[in-house]
């Protein structure tokens, strides 16, 4: 740069740097607004497909064409939703589910105890309700319950038993179930102690391949409303190792799962479908029949059209007697 002086060409190289600078930052701006705008964009079929199923009328919805699409639209949302969600649950929760536990258990051979476990048991409500529906049926009816769930602070909730009037897992109970559920205090409801008999609460993963070994094998085992928090790949190894801790003939109960992988784990391990009641108990929890399909834990109404209906829809399956031996053919990779 001859006959220019060295702050000459300072001063121009600075303003060229800062006229780079605010480009750059003009190009920024509009790249995180495009961002932006994808993003937010990326939700525009989901709302879409909502707001057009939601706009059909109740009948038309239960063709067999739209149950068709139906699936698709649930198909996508298992795919697209993020799983993984909190401890709801309650008492009585689905009580025609509940009676036939307690029908079944009550067929069992008198005079020994029924080993009962409930895995994801989170605050109690569900495990309580059971050992209550039991107990009320048949006061001298001896009972094992035990309550496992992976959440520390859930175990150590439901072994306390203490619930404050306004949780959601006393919502809806009766004043007359709650009479003889609770003791009243000023601002809790509080278990009664014959029904905290005889129950224990463990931490525990239902993933955990000592599961069976650790609890020893239960008559009757319910994991309900945690499976389809996961990816369905690990659900289904859960689910297997949970079949893994009821004993031969006994039940296991199980809900809140993707139909698929319930009906392919169902099938591979030669499961029994419990039918009776079926319809009422698949029916019963309203709230999420009516999140099928927009949301991936909706549950699909019944079609008893499919030949294979009675192992989609059945919640209670009874393990034949060689199960155990098939399920360790399988972990050993023998069978």
């Amino acid at each position: 740069m001859k006959g220019i002086g060295t702050r000459e060409v300072i001063g121009r190289c600075t303003a060229i740097l800062q006229h780079a600078w605010a480009r750059l930052k003009w190009i920024g701006r509009i790249l995180r607004s495009i961002a932006a705008r994808t993003e937010a964009s990326k939700t525009y079929p989901d709302r879409a497909i909502a707001i057009l199923w939601n706009g059909l009328p109740r009948a038309v919805r239960s063709c067999k064409v739209t149950q068709t699409i139906g699936h698709l639209i649930h198909r996508r949302m298992r795919r697209v939703q993020q799983r993984g969600g909190g401890n709801y649950t309650r008492f009585f929760r689905n009580l025609p589910l509940l009676e036939l536990l307690r029908d079944l258990a009550l067929e069992m051979t008198r005079g020994v105890p029924v080993k009962i476990a409930v895995l994801g048991c989170s605050t109690g409500a569900e495990l309580y309700s059971a050992v209550w529906m039991i107990r009320t049926a048949r006061p001298e009816q001896a009972l094992q319950a035990l309550g496992i769930d992976i959440s520390r602070e859930c175990v150590e909730a439901a072994a306390s038993g203490v619930y404050p009037l306004q949780a959601t897992e006393v919502a809806g109970v009766s004043e007359a179930s709650c009479e003889r559920l609770f003791t009243r205090h000023e601002t809790t409801l509080g278990v009664q102690r014959w029904l905290k008999e005889g129950v224990i609460w463990r931490v525990g993963d239902a993933c955990s391949s000592d599961l069976a070994a650790r609890f020893g094998l239960q008559d009757i085992v319910l994991a309900n409303n945690f499976l389809f928090q996961m990816s369905p790949e690990r659900a289904e190894v859960c689910l297997r190792n949970i079949a893994r801790l009821v004993a031969p003939n006994g039940y296991l109960c199980i809900s809140g799962v993707d139909l698929d992988v319930r009906t392919r784990a169902v099938r591979e391990l030669g499961l029994i479908p419990v039918t009776a009641r079926i319809e009422d108990i698949h029916t019963a929890e309203e709230g999420m029949l009516t999140a099928w399909p927009l949301l991936f834990w909706g549950l699909e109404p019944m079609d008893r059209r499919r030949q294979d209906w009675p192992a989609r829809y059945a919640t209670v399956f009874r393990l034949p007697g060689d199960l155990p031996r098939r399920l360790t053919r399988r972990q050993d990779g023998t069978g």
